[in-house]
């Protein structure tokens, strides 16, 4: 059974390159598989060893309600990343050219960006417009796309570590919310309490509203009636002031006139008071002078009747002499001479001049009797014309006081017509005031009237009003009641937090899902992890280079009379024996040069000659069916292996064609297998792909002994191929 396979393996004894031709053979997978694997160990616990540069533009910000104090986040944030291995990268604190310039020449791998408003945003989470405070990373996939998308993870990790502060924060402040709700809701309660009773009254007041709105309404209707009647006595007023305002035009102009004539008969009046002050003086005079004609006049009527009596008295005496001792005398003369003529002229002489005695005496006696007959008259002339004169003089003195008064009277009648003329131009234009104000009256109570009219409407609707009110006061009594009684209940759910309790509430809620990541069968590197892929990749380039060097098949056996299945056996175990080989010397590099670490050792390492005893199957198969063309082949499978075996990403993350082909694929059992054995899973995946790649080993057994036997026959094509590698 191992003869032939020990008679192929006995040609690499021949040559020293054949020997070595073995050593690279089995050493092949493992370089390929270690230095893989080696170079992606546990790249994430060494992203310290990258620089990259943090930008810090923050210019801080103060705290809402905290008397001044103030945030600077981005200085915190800075503070907190710098130091060596906290935040991911080697940050270093930068400005923004230096960043740029590093990280377009690779210097930094991630620029992260603070921006100058960036506490500014953080503090209004507690304010009344809070905005998202933003940070920018900025990588260049130029450079390394992978750091790009680490530095995204760290990104998040910063984000949720700042995130988790600030909500806290606002957290802390939604509780002190609650305490201010709750104190709030406790006034509320007490206000809609007030309100209740003040609804209550309210209630009663509309009820009374009601019946002063229905009494307004009577009373407009009232108001209505009087407005009309007002403005019918509003336009005779119109009219009466129009005729007031031209009687006063026209008094005024009176007044003028009368003013004017009032100045003449003041200056007349005082020219007649001047005259008859005048004329008094002259009747004092006049009646000085007519008592000094009367004494006068006295003195001649008592001077003349003493000597009129003395006269007639005298001449009686005369006569009686002349006609008692003359005549006496003249008859004894004419008796002693009565032929003497000059006795007889004498007694005619005498006779005569007894005559005119007795004439003169009866003259005289009569002058005395008329003389005193006209003393008499001449006393009561006098005494009249004094009493006259007298009466003339008090009435002179009555007429210059009157003259006087009349004078007086008349520059108060004149100072009284300027002031009436003024008075009668105030009136004049009061009148005129009174007519505009009238006739602004008559408008108004017109549009008063038209009022009247809308205001009994209103009246009217108010009337409807004060009822649907009444009927609202009576629901918002209610209401208030319901409210007050509401917020009572309510106030006893909201809950109130002392410090100690608002810091712990806040905490949980700045992390309410504590999402510790758990791991079931984990693996101690990413290395590890990567492992099944790159052992399984490794084991199939082993099996490509291990026929690239061994015969597929014994070419010599097809012309002997070994049966197919002993040839096909014997091209197989020599690559089954590399393939071992290679599954040792890989395990024993990743051991002990990467501290790789299998949850189940040795079914790991008997999966591993599983899987190696599989791929050697396959490409035993290839290269005894096709040769250089099947080596060609098992290159191609290899490409369609690595992108569906899911050994990076889960399968179901590429496309269809590679889903579909995924299963009938080795690698991918091989994957799976060597996945849950090395992490330790569950054995029932490691045994169903353990299976699959049996069956698959199977059938490429059975086909290349398929193969053997058809090689057995010599054809013009294998004579003559159309292409040979």
């Amino acid at each position: 059974m191992f003869s032939l396979p020990w008679l192929e393996l006995s040609r690499f004894k021949r040559h020293t390159i054949t020997r070595l031709a073995m050593i690279v053979i089995i050493v092949i997978p493992s370089i390929y598989g270690g230095l893989y694997l080696a170079s992606n160990w546990n790249p994430t616990d060494h992203l310290d060893k990258l620089q990259a540069a943090i930008v810090n533009e923050d210019t801080g910000a103060e705290k809402p309600d905290s008397d001044g104090e103030r945030l600077n986040a981005g200085d915190d944030l800075v503070d907190e990343i710098t130091p060596k291995g906290e935040g991911g990268f080697d940050w270093q604190e930068t400005s923004q050219e230096e960043a740029d310039k590093g990280l377009a020449e690779g210097k930094y791998f991630a620029i992260l960006e603070v921006p100058s408003d960036f506490s500014e945003m953080l503090v209004s989470t507690g304010g009344d417009d809070p905005e998202q405070a933003g940070l920018r990373l900025r990588t260049d996939d130029a450079h390394n796309f992978i750091v790009g998308q680490l530095a995204g993870t760290i990104l998040s990790e910063i984000k949720s570590g700042l995130s988790e502060t600030t909500t806290a924060e606002y957290v802390t402040q939604v509780y002190l919310g609650f305490n201010d709700i709750h104190s709030e809701t406790e006034k509320a309660a007490d206000g809609a309490s007030e309100l209740h009773d003040g609804a209550g009254q309210l209630h009663d007041g509309t009820g009374e509203l009601v019946d002063g709105t229905t009494k307004l309404d009577k009373g407009v209707g009232t108001l209505q009636t009087g407005l009309i009647d007002l403005d019918k006595g509003a336009g005779e007023l119109k009219k009466g002031s129009g005729d007031l305002a031209d009687g006063a035009s026209d008094l005024k102009k009176g007044t003028a006139e009368a003013k004017g004539g009032s100045k003449k008969l003041a200056d007349g009046a005082g020219q007649v008071a001047d005259g008859t002050s005048e004329l008094r003086d002259t009747a004092d005079e006049a009646t000085k002078k007519a008592e000094d004609v009367k004494r006068k006049a006295d003195d001649v009527v008592d001077g003349a009747r003493p000597k009129l009596e003395r006269a007639e008295g005298d001449f009686d005496d005369a006569r009686t002499t002349v006609r008692g001792d003359m005549d006496d005398r003249i008859k004894r003369l004419q008796k002693d001479y009565p032929d003497d003529p000059n006795v007889k002229k004498l007694a005619e002489d005498a006779d005569s001049l007894g005559e005119d005695l007795d004439s003169a005496h009866k003259r005289a006696s009569d002058a005395k009797d008329e003389a005193k007959s006209l003393e008499d008259k001449l006393t009561d002339a006098v005494d009249g014309v004094m009493d006259k004169i007298r009466t003339a003089d008090k009435k002179i003195g009555q007429l210059d006081d009157g003259a006087q008064k009349v004078a007086t009277g008349a520059d108060d009648l004149h100072s009284g017509l300027i002031k009436l003329d003024a008075g009668a131009g105030k009136l004049a234009k009061g009148a005129g005031d009174l007519h505009d104000g009238a006739v602004q009256l008559k408008d108004g109570t017109a549009k008063a009237k038209d009022g009247a009219g809308d205001l009994k409407d209103g009246s009217a609707q108010l009337v409807d009003g004060s009822k649907e009110l009444d009927k609202g006061a009576g629901k918002l009594d209610d209401g208030s009641g319901e409210l007050a009684d509401g917020l009572e209940k309510g106030l006893e759910q909201i809950p109130t937090y002392d410090k100690k309790d608002r810091e712990n509430r806040s905490d949980v809620v700045a992390v309410p899902v504590d999402a510790d990541k758990v791991k079931d069968n984990a693996v101690d590197a990413y290395g590890e992890g990567l492992s099944a892929f790159f052992v399984s990749l490794a084991l199939w380039i082993g099996g490509m280079i291990t026929y690239m060097v061994i015969n597929a098949i014994p070419c010599r056996a097809l012309f002997s009379s070994a049966s197919s299945s002993r040839i096909a056996w014997a091209g197989y175990v020599p690559g089954l024996l590399f393939g071992i080989a290679q599954v040792a010397v890989l395990y024993a590099i990743l051991t002990f040069a990467l501290d790789f670490s299998a949850g189940a050792w040795v079914w790991t390492l008997l999966f591993s000659i599983l899987v190696a005893a599989c791929f050697h199957s396959v490409h035993q198969l290839c290269v005894a069916a096709l040769g250089g063309v099947g080596r060609l082949i098992a290159l191609v499978l290899l490409m369609l292996q690595i992108a569906s075996a899911g050994g990076t990403y889960p399968v179901q993350t590429a496309p269809t064609i590679f889903q579909i082909i995924s299963p009938f694929l080795p690698m991918t059992h091989a994957v799976n297998g060597l996945r849950t054995l090395v992490a330790g899973g569950d054995m029932f995946i490691a045994a169903q792909a353990a299976v699959v790649l049996l069956l698959m080993t199977g059938i490429c057994l059975v086909a290349t002994i398929m193969v053997c036997s058809r090689k057995r026959m010599v054809t013009l094509t294998q004579l003559h191929p159309s292409l040979e590698l």
